[in-house]
């Protein structure tokens, strides 16, 4: 296991959980409408493979003598997202909504990441996603919708699967430690205080 310290926005989110008493402060989700001709069984099967693609969403964490680590489960296989019919909006937002009202903090034992498909209509689609704001950002979030939306629409041609645009989390935290240790990062600092 490599051990990874918490970097950039994490350990404020991490503190800011703990202090909470809100069971789900730190999800961040949203739904795609999808209209249209979608073969729901192949776009279930993308989004696996688009999360897979993305390590950080299967990071773990844990605390050691007050220190917070992460690393990244290797073993942890992403589920296909279920698959749910609905008879109306209003049901879809229900679902949506019973998901993201559930105890969701790092430690409850639900998962980091989760997708739904949500049928409301015979060519009419919700595409839920829920992650811990400690596994995603506000430039990763899409990040993983858009490779999601390639992996889906090459396998619709029948292409392989599109190599992932996704820099490892280990260079990420190397980058951002590089950048702590440096004489831009004080300058920066100077600049901002």
């Amino acid at each position: 296991m490599n051990r990874l310290p918490l970097v950039a926005a994490q350990p404020g989110i991490w503190m800011a959980e703990q202090l909470s008493s809100l069971p789900n402060a730190w999800s961040v989700a949203h739904y795609t409408e999808l209209k249209g001709a979608i073969d729901a069984s192949l776009l279930a099967k993308a989004i696996a493979e688009g999360m897979m693609q993305a390590d950080t969403l299967r990071m773990r964490f844990a605390e050691d003598n007050g220190e917070v680590w992460q690393w990244i489960d290797e073993a942890m296989l992403l589920p296909e997202p279920s698959i749910v019919r609905v008879d109306s909006h209003d049901a879809a937002v229900a679902l949506m909504e019973a998901d993201l009202n559930q105890n969701l903090r790092v430690d409850s034992g639900q998962p980091l990441a989760f997708h739904q498909l949500i049928q409301v209509g015979e060519s009419h689609w919700y595409w839920y996603q829920r992650y811990h704001h400690l596994v995603v950002d506000g430039f990763s979030f899409p990040a993983i919708t858009r490779q999601i939306t390639a992996i889906y629409a090459a396998w619709q041609e029948g292409e392989s699967t599109p190599a992932s645009p996704a820099t490892p989390f280990a260079a990420v935290v190397e980058e951002y430690q590089r950048y702590r240790d440096s004489e831009a990062y004080q300058r920066d600092g100077a600049f901002w205080a």
